[in-house]
């Protein structure tokens, strides 16, 4: 598995595609930052920039994962929970 993997990929419905799949910090850092005019928060640039810590070793995929949750539905997107049962 690769190091930057989310241990749960997330299912995102928003209303540009209907629904994304992020299963990595790079999707997650693609989505925020192609959403990022739409929904810019504090959430939303906590999330960006906890993606570009992961670089420096300074976060974690699971810190990303948090940190993308909390921006996204602070957005108003729903996250399916269904993957978190496996």
């Amino acid at each position: 598995m690769n190091s930057q993997n989310f241990r749960v990929p997330l299912v995102i419905y928003d209303r540009r595609t209907g629904f994304s799949l992020i299963s990595s910090v790079s999707q997650a850092a693609d989505f925020l930052f192609a959403y990022w005019e739409e929904y810019d928060s504090p959430e939303w640039s906590e999330a960006l920039d906890c993606c570009s810590s992961v670089k420096r070793g300074a976060a974690s995929p699971e810190q990303v994962s948090s940190a993308f949750v909390t921006a996204v539905q602070g957005a108003g997107m729903r996250i399916d929970p269904t993957l978190r049962l496996y």
